[in-house]
C-alpha cells in the first residue's frame, strides 16, 4: 500500500464545494488502485489522505488528470503533495 497526503487552500467556502466534491469522489472511485480517501477541512485549508494499492497507482493518480484539475482550479492554491509507504503490519493492529 502507498498513501498520499494532499493539501491546498481554497477561496471557496467548504459548504459551496459539496457538489463538486461529490463529482470528484465519483471520479476518484474509478481510479485504478484507489482504496480510500479521508477528506480533510479546516477553514480554508482542504485536502485528503488517500490510500492506494501500491506506489505506482498513487503516483499515476498524483500525475493524472484529477490532481491536475485541482491544481488548475482558480480558487485553489498552496498545494502540497507527499507520498508515504504504509506499514501494513502495524496498521492492521489499529484497524487501518
Amino acid at each position: 500500500m502507498h498513501a498520499l497526503h494532499i493539501t491546498f487552500t481554497s477561496s471557496v467556502p467548504a459548504e459551496a464545494m459539496h457538489d463538486g466534491g461529490v463529482a470528484f469522489a465519483e471520479a476518484l472511485r474509478a481510479v485504478p488502485g484507489f482504496v480510500a480517501k479521508t477528506w480533510l477541512v479546516d477553514g480554508s485549508h482542504h485536502g485528503g489522505f488517500y490510500l492506494f494499492t501500491d506506489r505506482a497507482a498513487a503516483e499515476a493518480y498524483r500525475d493524472g488528470p484529477l490532481v491536475a484539475g485541482l491544481r488548475e482550479h482558480p480558487a485553489f492554491a498552496d498545494f502540497e503533495v507527499r507520498g508515504w509507504d504504509v506499514n501494513e503490519s502495524l496498521g492492521a493492529l489499529t484497524h487501518a
